[in-house]
């Protein structure tokens, strides 16, 4: 168990963002109140894995190259996370070969892939020379009946047939199961107790999955607890979705009562809403919390950021936390004068950690003093003080009538973007037209 404390959060701020909690004149209420910390059981050994090449790249048209998985992962890697689920060889051969290609040239990825419990899966990730695959299963009754056609019990015969035909042929098992969080608890602590004896030597892990994020923070962290109890301490991983916003909520909320890692995508990006945003689960963990996370290189995790930005060509939006352009960027007069006396007033995060600065935009909210200071003193302009007010109305006025004459630009911008979006993935009429074309061979 990590001891939380205002000390060991005071000891990662850099030394100018101390003065105001050593004072008194801040307070940080995640590390201070003593029947706040008291709740915490963080564990001393915390680990983070990825599937931004798997999971991730389910996002409606979003297709990574495999030189670009492997750029992505050996991105992640260097950042500090080094379990990563790197693909899904069952997919296609193009995805079986960008699997076999990231599992021999990322060295300092722990790879494993994803296969459903069935024979042709489990052969395309051995020809992707995987060690390791998150053999998958659904959880719930209602996916196990709709989906899977079976009972619950025949889904555990069949999973067992499955997971003997992987470990009869090396593979380490990750037991994965869909649908976690709409599941009889009973049933998924006895699949996982009957998995578990089951792989033997080759189990690698398993955790809690919020499929369809039926979880909010105080359901994830009872059924961390209930089930990690009945399991007898067994380690439990959390990968949650989004479509609620509550993915990195419900990810620090078991991560508080003692789960021992964490997954998700960077930037968020999967299926529907997405999935657990890792950048922010990480930089929540060090600011907020002061946890020291020694593995973390947080300058790569925002090159890796911009990375599958571009590689997945979804623009990363601009208020998005940690990696949005306005994240450090300020316009507001009141904001603005605030981060000039110091950052910290109005950034929690300390930029540097993240290689990044303060910056300023200019127009309607701007104050005179960020245009003083940030423009004008520079560049050797000195108003006087009747100047300086006129200049920043004109500012202020230049803004507003750019922006009236540009709202016909912004209507098509949106909608442009929304096209493009669209068009990621292919139309009703390009299927009809594969069809005819393979049906009038």
């Amino acid at each position: 168990m990590v001891k939380i404390s205002k000390e060991r959060f005071l000891k990662l701020l850099p030394e100018s963002y101390r003065e105001p909690y050593e004072k008194g004149w801040a307070h940080n209420y995640c590390v201070e109140p003593e029947e706040v910390v008291k709740q915490y059981n963080f564990s001393s050994n915390l680990n983070f894995a990825d599937t931004t090449c798997r999971d991730g790249e389910q996002q409606v048209g979003v297709v990574f190259t495999p030189e670009q998985k492997l750029d992505i992962v050996n991105t992640i890697a260097d950042a500090g996370i080094t379990l990563i689920e790197v693909g899904y060889p069952g997919v296609s051969k193009e995805e079986e070969r960008s699997c076999k290609m990231i599992t021999e040239n990322a060295p300092k990825a722990l790879c494993f892939v994803m296969a459903r419990a069935n024979k042709n899966d489990i052969d395309a990730a051995l020809r992707a020379d995987a060690r390791m695959v998150d053999l998958f299963t659904s959880c719930s009754e209602y996916h196990i009946r709709k989906k899977l056609g079976m009972t619950p019990e025949e889904n555990i015969e069949h999973y067992l047939e499955m997971l003997d035909y992987a470990t009869d042929h090396g593979l380490g098992i990750v037991f994965g199961m869909e649908d976690i969080s709409r599941s009889d608890i009973d049933y998924y602590v006895k699949i996982i107790k009957t998995v578990h004896e089951r792989a033997g030597d080759k189990w690698m892990g398993t955790g809690i999955s919020d499929t369809v994020s039926m979880f909010n923070p105080k359901s994830a962290a009872w059924f961390y607890k209930e089930v990690s109890s009945r399991l007898g301490g067994l380690a439990l991983g959390m990968h949650f979705h989004n479509d609620f916003g509550l993915a990195v909520a419900n990810t620090l909320a078991c991560l508080e009562v003692g789960a021992p890692a964490a997954q998700g995508t960077i930037l968020g990006i999967g299926e529907r809403c997405g999935n657990t945003p890792i950048e922010e689960v990480i930089v929540a963990l060090r600011v907020l919390y002061g946890l020291k996370l020694r593995q973390i290189n947080f300058e790569k995790l925002m090159e890796a950021c911009e990375k599958v930005s571009r590689y997945a060509g979804i623009p990363i939006p601009v208020n998005k936390p940690i990696a949005g352009m306005n994240a450090f960027r300020h316009e507001s007069g009141i904001h603005a004068h605030g981060v000039l006396a110091h950052p910290h007033i109005y950034e929690a995060i300390p930029h540097d950690l993240l290689g990044r600065k303060s910056e300023f935009a200019f127009g309607k909210f701007s104050g005179t003093a960020v245009v003083l200071e940030e423009v004008l003193t520079p560049y050797g302009i000195k108003p006087n003080k009747e100047q300086l007010r006129e200049i920043v109305l004109k500012v202020k006025d230049k803004q507003e009538k750019r922006e009236a004459e540009k709202q016909k630009i912004k209507d098509e911008f949106v909608q442009n973007y929304y096209d493009y979006m669209r068009r990621m993935s292919l139309t009703l009429e390009e299927i009809i037209e594969i069809a005819n074309e393979v049906m009038n061979k």
